[in-house]
This record gives C-alpha cells, structure tokens and sequence, in this order.
C-alpha cells in the first residue's frame, strides 16, 4: 500500500511539473512598435508602425521554421542562423520585444528589425 501511495505522488508531482512547465514555456504576446526594413544596397529604409503576434509553444517561436528559445529570469531568447538570421529578445517584466531579421530573397539581402511594447 505505502509503494502504491509513493508512486501515485510521484506520478501526481510529475504531471504538476509538468503543467508547470508548459505554462511557462508556452504563450502568445501581440506587440505594438516600429518596424525597420531594408535591401541591402538600395536607397533609404522603410519605416512603419505594425502590430506583431509572437506565439512560442513549449518553447518554440512558431514560425516559417520554429526557433528554440532560451528561457531566464525576465528574458526568452529565441535565435536561429537557418535560412535566415533571427534573433527574438522577449523581457517578460518589462513587456518589450526586440527582433532582427537578415537573410536572402528573390530581390537580394535585406534586414529586418522591430521594437516594440507588447499586451
């Protein structure tokens, strides 16, 4: 009885670890800021405001190709150097966001930034 008790606690705890553990690697932010884009080469750069929803599922930025993400204190990390450059900084206490993107398309190398305040 005492082993069968043990082992429904410990599978209990586990799957509250579990939830845990989900909840925090697992959330959609909607931001508000100013956008940067430009071709490489070419004249001037774009500049608008935009609103931009992240998603990361059990610690993934969902995207084109999900990015892994690092998690610390107050800040998520999410980088990739696949097909293009991609760097995500999230402070959850601050509730800002900054992203770069670079990388190669049909009309050549550009870059992409965005900084903004999220909900």
């Amino acid at each position: 009885m005492k082993f069968l008790l043990n082992s429904l606690f410990i599978i209990s705890l586990s799957f509250c670890f579990n939830l845990l553990y989900a909840e925090t690697k697992s959330f959609s932010l909607q931001c508000t800021g100013k956008s940067q884009f430009e071709i490489v080469g070419s004249p001037g750069v774009k500049e608008e405001i935009k609103t931009v929803t992240y998603k990361v599922i059990d610690g993934e930025l969902q995207d084109l190709n999900n990015i892994a993400c690092e998690f610390s204190d107050a800040l998520v990390t999410c980088e990739s150097s696949f097909l293009n450059f991609r760097k995500l900084i999230i402070n959850q206490e601050s509730k800002t966001v900054k992203d770069f993107i670079a990388g190669n398309k049909g009309f050549g190398q550009y870059t992409e930034s965005f900084e903004g305040k999220c909900d």
